[in-house]
Formats: C-alpha cells, structure tokens, sequence
C-alpha cells in the first residue's frame, strides 16, 4: 500500500522506535486537513466566496476519500472551520481502519487498565513519512512537489511530527512551503495554528 496523504500525515503521529501513535486528537483534525487537501488536489472540490464544494461523486481510488468526497457533496458548500472540524473523529477512525486493513497498524490491549490502542505493526512507512518532510525542509525548494509542501505545512501547524521549537527554527521554510502548497493549504494550516493555540489556552 502506498500511502496518501492523510495516512503521510497520521503517520507523522507514529514513534518508529517505540511503534506509538502519539497526540492521536491533534492527529485527527491533521489528517481531515491533508485528506481535504488530497481532493483538492486532485480537482474533486471548488473554491468559492470561502466556502468549498464537491464537484462530483466518482471514485478517487481511495476509500477513505470516496467517502469525504460524498459527504461533502450532501453537505453543500461548507465554509473552511466547519469543513476542518465536522466529523474529523469519524475521519481518522475510517483511516485507521484502512491502515489496520493494511497491516500498518495493530490493536494492542494495555495490560493494567486493558484499553484498546493502536501500534505501528510496520514502522516503514512511519520512517517514509518522516522522511519526506525531512526532505521538503532540506531539499532545494524546486525539488519539493506540492503533496510535500502540504504535508510539511500542515503537520507544522498541527505540531504534528514538529516541535514548536522546530516550528519556529523551520519558519522561513514553512513559509516557502505555503508558496508552493498554495493557498488552499495555507488556509487550512492557519485554521489548525488557531485550533492548537485554542487547546492549549483552555489546558492553561
């Protein structure tokens, strides 16, 4: 399995040497953010006076956006906040799923309290995500494809895969990315920076 954009992102969220999903709520609304952006990417979603809309029902070759794909479009044109945050749980559940289907990921039971969680039952593709940001961050900026720019910006917002110490030391990259990301990206990565910014006023 190659994996799109959203599972790059999930995976971000993964610890290759200990095999743990790490800060799985920030991991939600990250992997809305890259799947929205996969479809628009691909030309299946229209922006319009700040609202987004479904161009049509087909296929993508991706379940996971088959099923956004159709839920947008019952939706109507859905305005970026709403469209980030409505049903972003079902969403990385679904991508779970898919990922487990896929032997990426495994359940494991805690032995003291028995909760069900999830490990990386294959790290690689973990180390290949990391990789690819690692790469959009170094590489010379005409090397950087867009679905790179836009995992790195996004995962950056969400501190996903980032510190916010490495946030602030990649600044000037980041922004460079948003250039080649494009502004659909750059609107999604502003709503996730409010969205943290928001958690983490309400925890203080």
């Amino acid at each position: 399995m190659t994996p799109s954009l959203a599972a790059q992102a999930y995976l971000l969220a993964g610890d290759p040497d200990k095999g743990r999903i790490r800060r799985r709520g920030r991991a939600a609304l990250l992997v809305r953010a890259a799947a929205v952006t996969d479809l628009l990417l691909r030309g299946r979603l229209t922006v319009a006076g700040g609202r987004v809309s479904a161009t049509g029902r087909g296929p993508t070759g991706d379940l996971l956006l088959d099923d956004l794909l159709a839920d947008l479009a019952d939706e109507g044109p859905t305005r970026w906040r709403r469209l980030l945050r409505r049903d972003s749980a079902d969403t990385l559940r679904s991508l779970e799923l898919q990922l487990a289907a896929a032997g990426i990921l495994r359940p494991h039971v805690t032995p003291v309290l028995r909760r069900k969680v999830l490990h990386l039952a294959d790290r690689s593709p973990a180390v290949d995500a990391r990789a690819t940001v690692d790469r959009a961050l170094r590489a010379p900026l005409s090397e950087v494809d867009t679905r790179a720019a836009v995992l790195t910006a996004l995962a950056a917002a969400a501190e996903v895969g980032f510190t916010r110490r490495s946030s602030r030391r990649h600044a000037e990259r980041l922004a460079e990315l948003d250039g080649v990301a494009g502004s659909a990206a750059a609107e999604l990565r502003g709503l996730l920076r409010a969205r943290r910014a928001a958690i983490m006023a309400g925890g203080s």
